[in-house]
């Protein structure tokens, strides 16, 4: 028989049984399987989760009255950051084995985070990272958030999730073997040490280089360096778990001061190494403007307890403002620098762009901005190295670039005082040639002046030799015999003339010209009787092929002098044979050309005659070569002719001179039809001497006023009077066609 008591309570549960509601239920989840000894399987697919939970105030219960959504397989963000999200997994033991898996979440740093085992109905805390020794212990032995889950074979488990994140949402769970999970992290604690044992090796190598050569930009990266090693070991969480897990105002502190830290020292390193001041101003003036925004915000973090949460997360957002603002604009100013400065630049922009690059999709992936994007926040790490590497190099790229610049320039220094050296040998020994070259012209003055008198000797006695034959022959019978000797003088007279005028032409080294109209054979023919002699008496001829209606307009006694140094070098070089001499007139051309049998010239030598350089070459004799065909050239060129090389051979050399005004007939004309004809220049007969001098005197400066002074006295004492009151000299009688010379039609009108 029942006690009464034992009647009391069973009626009293069985009350409670039926009107009791039934037990909360976690809505439909689908089942994770797992095998004993094996990782589960990616479980983006099978976890659902919730955004409608409410704020921080309200209970996990809540969940259960939601629906709970789900994600496409591969997506592990749970939408926007900033709401509180909450989520939930079941997993089943398939196998026939108990087995204990490690839940890893894969965040180890959030604002607000629990981990649930829902069962019975009722949510029973694992994790509480709002306990800050519970939160040590955890991460210090898993790194980040994780649980084990051990499980009979059949059994089934719910875990939730309960967390709020302020940046993002990203959740990457794992179901891994021990030995996979501690395998993972010794590869990742591996990677650590490797990145900060690397950045050590660069570090200390560029304080070294720093301590050597002075280069401020050595010192700044090392900084930079050091300051990105210390992060890289923060950024893991060694700092906070091992040490400041009961400080967490001091870890965010050091967080921040060393992101800042870090960009500040990588700006002020490339406004050194670049030297932006000078060579990019206005990329400079960014980059200070970030220095200083990234001091002020290093300077603030010391007294974060001091201020309320609304300011210290101003500050928090300054640091990674100042820190993306930094690494984001480095590459422009790489780009820069490649352009303005060098080439060998490039892997400062390879290496400020990989850290750009990776804190933009790291951006982009944590935000969940593309949800199918991985990330793997440890591989800062890496990066960071592989950026302080490439800036590295880039020093040693410079350097190297420097140092070869600076062997060039002391290459060049040393050559160019050898080029100075031999320049001041060249200048002694051309002063040496200048001097026998010199002699060498007023020897053949000399010899020109010699024969001048000599024909005056000649032309005397032809002279007294008219007089007797005048005067004995009363009755004619002599009379043709008188006109030719008489006719011979004339034309020996105007040869001496000519041939002294010419060689006190160019003693004067004057740029005065005296133009005149003369048949070509006057030209030619008084260099046959000067130059047949020297030819025959080496065995050698001379021939000539003269137009005798070609008529030119040019300075007769300077072309003369020309012609004269072009067959001296004939003579002078040439062993057998001999020379020609030609003269045609070809369209108001006259086509002089000059074929000798002599020994040529190499190409080089023809090159630098062309040039108007003095080849380097002195003779057995002492003799300078090409100062004569130099001088010719100078001279023709002076009355607007050309003086070329066709062919020089060892057989031989041909020379052709072209000179304008050349005419088969001329038309004479009077002082005034000539002046007529010259608009701007004013032209005066020096025949007329007081009408000549009072135009003269009335025109002091008459050599820039463009006077032309015209008269029948070719001599050399008339040229140089006249050279010092007019510009020109034209020799009468006058003719239509001197109007066309270059001479005068250049300087009109330069008026």
């Amino acid at each position: 028989m029942l006690h009464r008591s034992h009647l009391v309570a069973l009626m009293v549960a069985l009350m409670a049984a039926i009107f009791a509601s039934p037990a909360a239920a976690m809505p439909s989840l689908p089942i994770v399987a797992l095998e004993a000894g094996k990782d589960g399987p990616p479980l983006s697919a099978d976890i659902r989760f919730t955004k409608e939970i409410g704020p921080l105030s309200v209970p996990i219960e809540r969940m259960l009255d939601l629906p709970l959504r789900a994600n496409p397989a591969g997506v592990e963000h749970f939408g926007p950051p900033g709401q509180r999200t909450a989520l939930a997994v079941r997993v089943r033991n398939t196998g026939t084995e108990a087995g204990t898996w490690i839940l890893t979440t894969g965040r180890g740093s959030l604002s607000y985070f629990r981990l649930y085992e829902f069962a019975d109905g009722q949510f029973h805390t694992i994790i509480n990272g709002s306990d800050p020794a519970a939160a040590q212990a955890n991460l210090r032995t898993y790194q980040a958030f994780s649980t084990e889950v051990t499980l009979d074979p059949g059994q089934t488990k719910t875990v939730v999730i309960d967390f709020l994140s302020d940046n993002s949402t990203y959740m990457p769970l794992r179901l891994e073997t021990y030995g996979t999970f501690f395998q993972d992290r010794r590869t990742n604690i591996a990677m650590v040490s490797g990145v900060v044992l690397g950045i050590a090796v660069l570090t200390f190598l560029n304080f070294v280089f720093f301590s050597i050569t002075g280069h401020r930009e050595f010192g700044w990266l090392a900084l930079a360096q050091t300051f990105f090693a210390i992060n890289t070991i923060h950024a893991e969480g060694y700092l906070t778990i091992f040490l400041l897990a009961d400080k967490p105002l001091l870890s965010v502190m050091i967080e921040d001061g060393i992101k800042c830290a870090f960009a500040v020292s990588m700006a002020q390193f490339a406004r050194t190494f670049l030297k932006t001041q000078h060579n990019l101003p206005r990329l400079d003036k960014a980059l200070l403007a970030l220095i200083i925004v990234g001091a002020v915000a290093i300077a603030l973090q010391p007294a974060l307890a001091f201020f309320g949460p609304e300011v210290r997360g101003a500050l928090h957002a300054l640091a990674w403002l100042v820190t993306g603002a930094v690494a984001l604009f480095l590459p422009w100013v790489g780009i820069f620098a490649i352009r303005h400065i060098g080439r060998q630049l490039w892997p400062l922009l390879v290496g400020w762009a990989s850290l750009a690059f990776f804190i933009i999709y790291g951006a982009v992936a944590s935000m969940g901005l593309v949800t199918w994007l991985p990330i793997n926040w440890h591989l800062v790490g890496p990066v960071g190295l592989f950026e302080v590497l490439m800036v590295t190099l880039a020093l040693g790229l410079n350097l190297r670039k420097i140092q070869t610049e600076r062997q060039e320039a002391d290459a060049k220094y040393a050559q160019s005082m050898a080029e100075r050296l031999r320049i001041s040998e060249e200048a002694a020994r051309l002063a040496e040639e200048r001097e026998a070259a010199l002699m060498a012209v007023d020897n053949q003055n000399a010899l020109l002046h010699a024969s001048g008198h000599d024909s005056r000797q000649v032309i005397l006695a032809l002279n007294t030799a008219v007089s007797v034959l005048k005067r004995s022959d009363a009755d004619g019978v002599h009379r043709d015999l008188t006109q030719m000797l008489q006719s011979s003088a004339n034309y020996l007279s105007e040869i001496a003339a000519t041939t002294m005028s010419g060689a006190t032409i160019i003693g004067s080294q004057s740029n005065f010209i005296a133009l005149s109209t003369f048949k070509g054979e006057t030209l030619i023919e008084p260099l046959l009787m000067m130059f047949k002699a020297p030819l025959a008496s080496k065995g050698l001829t001379l021939h000539a092929q003269i137009d005798r209606e070609a008529t030119i307009v040019s300075d007769r006694p300077l072309l003369m002098r020309a012609l004269a140094n072009l067959l001296s070098n004939s003579l002078h070089h040439t062993i057998a044979g001999g020379a020609q001499i030609t003269l045609e007139i070809d369209d108001d051309t006259a086509i002089i050309e000059i074929a000798d049998t002599g020994s040529g010239m190499t190409p080089d030598v023809a090159a630098q005659l062309m040039k108007g350089v003095l080849p380097r070459a002195r003779e057995g004799n002492g003799v300078i070569t090409g100062s004569g065909f130099r001088s010719a050239k100078q001279i023709i060129e002076s009355l607007g002719g050309t003086l070329s090389i066709r062919e020089t051979t060892p057989a031989g050399t041909s020379l052709r001179i072209s000179l304008c005004c050349a005419f088969a007939r001329v038309t004479p004309c009077s002082l005034d039809e000539m002046a007529a004809r010259l608009p701007g220049w004013r032209l005066a007969d020096f025949d007329k001497r007081c009408e000549f001098e009072t135009i003269a005197a009335d025109v002091p400066q008459a050599r820039e006023r463009n006077l032309i002074a015209a008269t029948y006295d070719d001599t050399s004492i008339t040229r140089g009077r006249i050279s010092e009151l007019a510009s020109l000299m034209l020799i009468k009688p006058l003719s239509h066609e001197m109007a066309q010379h270059p001479a005068l039609r250049v300087a009109s009108y330069q008026l």
